[in-house]
């Protein structure tokens, strides 16, 4: 019977770094964390900040761009294993939490890298100044938009995560279960924010998934997959091609 203890270390691996990546682009600076997180700039001279902060949006969104490719590879060692589970899951995982969740990735990195050129244009732009504030604050409302969305889509991926993890037990019962819960939470605040509904309450429902995927990293790296589980799978599959 095959173990798949590669595609549960590599999962894990992954997991970690995407993580990783993801708390290092807060040294992006302000203009960067308010694109992410939609933090209000009313009042301040955006472009200046942007110029100012040049430097610091480009390393964040180089570690934007690693964070992608690590959840997008999290994905593909992921898939052989859903995939004995639930070709659904398996497909839901590739399309969202890979193909989807990678093309907002490129687009948030990509709209970062423009605001940052706007900035730089706008240092000798003269009486064209108001019309790159402009574009200037387009592209970060645009960025927030990008932020809202991909939020559901991560939410969406990572439910066809639980639900294959569920069905199959392959991680512990109470680690699954913690995850729907983290996920509703997330879930909870992208729509809070989507609809204009501030609570100030952003921060503490997405937390709640933040350890869930460290924990769960972890548990993969050190424990893999459950085997009793993996041999029900095989003996399913086997009792399918007869």
């Amino acid at each position: 019977m095959k173990t798949y203890r590669m595609n549960a270390v590599m999962t894990g691996v992954l997991y970690i770094l995407g993580t990783v990546f993801g708390i290092l682009t807060l040294v992006g600076g302000k203009v960067f964390s308010s694109g992410i997180t939609n933090a209000s700039l009313v009042g301040m001279d955006l472009l200046n900040l942007v110029t100012a902060d040049s430097a610091k949006i480009t390393v964040g969104s180089f570690l934007t761009m690693m964070m992608g490719i690590s959840l997008i590879l999290m994905s593909v060692f992921l898939y052989p294993v859903l995939r004995k589970v639930s070709k659904e899951m398996a497909m839901g995982l590739i399309l969202f939490r890979g193909a989807l969740e990678g093309v907002f990735y490129l687009i948030s990195v990509l709209t970062f890298l423009s605001l940052a050129a706007v900035g730089k244009m706008n240092t000798t732009a003269g009486s064209e100044s108001a019309v790159l504030q402009t574009i200037g604050n387009l592209l970060l409302q645009f960025l927030t938009f990008n932020s809202q969305l991909l939020s559901i889509v991560f939410v969406i991926g990572g439910m066809c995560i639980y639900i294959a993890f569920y069905r199959s037990r392959l991680i512990p019962r109470w680690l699954t279960i913690w995850g729907f819960i983290g996920m509703a939470t997330t879930l909870t605040s992208a729509l809070l924010t989507f609809f204009n509904m501030e609570t100030n309450l952003g921060f503490y429902l997405e937390i709640v998934l933040a350890p869930q995927e460290l924990i769960m990293a972890v548990w993969l790296i050190v424990k893999g997959f459950n085997k009793s589980a993996l041999a029900g799978l095989s003996e399913n599959a086997m009792k399918g091609n007869r």
